[in-house]
């Protein structure tokens, strides 16, 4: 399959001074599976990275440093949330139109969350199952929007994603859902 790579780019209204940071994100979708990929480059220590623990689903990780994608089929009022910590913490929400949240969806399994550091370069990688989600058909396409919100060691938060389509900061708004992923098996031309 083919892996959708973009820069993400801060929110004009992020506090300042900002950290210095370069973050591209890239996602892939497989039969069953989206494998993203976060990667931070430049000043990683003005980010405050939350400490590795027992890999678990928790609420609330957007109040600190965590990854995030946002998937819908094209023209569907119903999407999905996906939160992720380098803590190795997550979460999945259900929303039945916009910030209209429903019962949190099951996973066939926890997602994977790797995080690596070589030099001024930190990489998470990130493993979910999506299969048993039944709004993300396998054979449809698929609109992501990808996101990040970093937490600086001044406990401001920044966000980042693809497009910032409103005046504040709203993952949740599908004008930024920008990636279109064809249904698995489908030929991209």
């Amino acid at each position: 399959m083919l892996r959708t790579r973009a820069d993400l780019v801060p929110h004009p209204g992020n506090p300042r001074p900002a950290p210095e940071l370069r973050i591209a994100a890239s996602v892939e979708r497989t039969e069953h599976t989206l494998e993203l990929r976060y990667e931070l480059a430049g000043d990683l220590a003005a980010v405050a990275w939350p400490a590795a623990t027992t890999q678990e689903r928790s609420e609330g990780l957007w109040r600190h440093t965590c990854f995030e994608a946002f998937c819908a089929l094209p023209g569907a009022g119903a999407y999905y949330e996906l939160n992720f910590s380098p803590s190795t913490c997550w979460a999945g929400f259900r929303f039945g139109g916009y910030r209209e949240r429903l019962a949190d969806p099951e996973f066939a399994a926890a997602p994977t969350i790797e995080t690596r550091e070589a030099g001024a370069l930190r990489v998470v990688d990130i493993r979910v199952d999506i299969g048993k989600l039944p709004r993300l058909k396998p054979k449809a396409p698929l609109e992501v929007g990808l996101a990040a919100v970093i937490e600086g060691r001044d406990a401001r938060i920044h966000h980042f994603a693809l497009g910032h389509p409103a005046e504040r900061a709203d993952f949740h708004d599908r004008r930024g859902f920008l990636v279109t992923l064809p249904g698995y098996g489908a030929t991209t031309p």
